[in-house]
């Protein structure tokens, strides 16, 4: 049975711009905002806007994807991140680990032969899924 939904009760919030190519992955990243990432090969840090509270803006764009970027997963603040920070999969079969308080890429994670296609943390372990069939874990830090 599917669930009708009367539209006339939601309305668009705000609608962001900035990627140059399709939007291919989202992480909420805590309090600090959410990261997106685009077959443009970027990641943009979303934070709210400052003179609009329901509104957001770029304040990072995260380069080092030598191909489109997938999966985000989001690393809780620590002594090492003390804002915290982002673990990215790409179509380059990389993960990379960012610095939020810098924009960074502070680490390369090399274990897959093809395209990344699922990223999750279990502490320090990133732990990937590839169209390579292959679930691997990797420690960062």
């Amino acid at each position: 049975m599917a669930m009708e939904i009367d539209s006339a009760e939601y309305q668009l919030r705000c609608q962001l711009t900035g990627h140059e190519d399709d939007v291919r992955g989202i992480c909420v990243c805590d309090n600090a905002g959410f990261a997106t990432s685009s077959r443009d090969r970027t990641i943009r840090f979303w934070s709210s806007d400052e003179s609009n509270k329901r509104s957001y803006t770029t304040s990072k764009i995260l380069l080092g994807h030598t191909s489109f970027v997938g999966p985000l997963s989001w690393v809780a603040p620590s002594e090492e991140l003390p804002e915290g920070g982002l673990v990215s999969g790409g179509m380059d079969t990389l993960i990379l680990v960012w610095n939020l308080a810098t924009g960074e890429k502070i680490q390369t994670l090399k274990g897959h032969k093809l395209q990344v296609t699922g990223i999750a943390l279990d502490g320090s372990d990133v732990v990937s899924t590839s169209i390579d069939w292959y679930v691997t874990f990797l420690t960062f830090y």
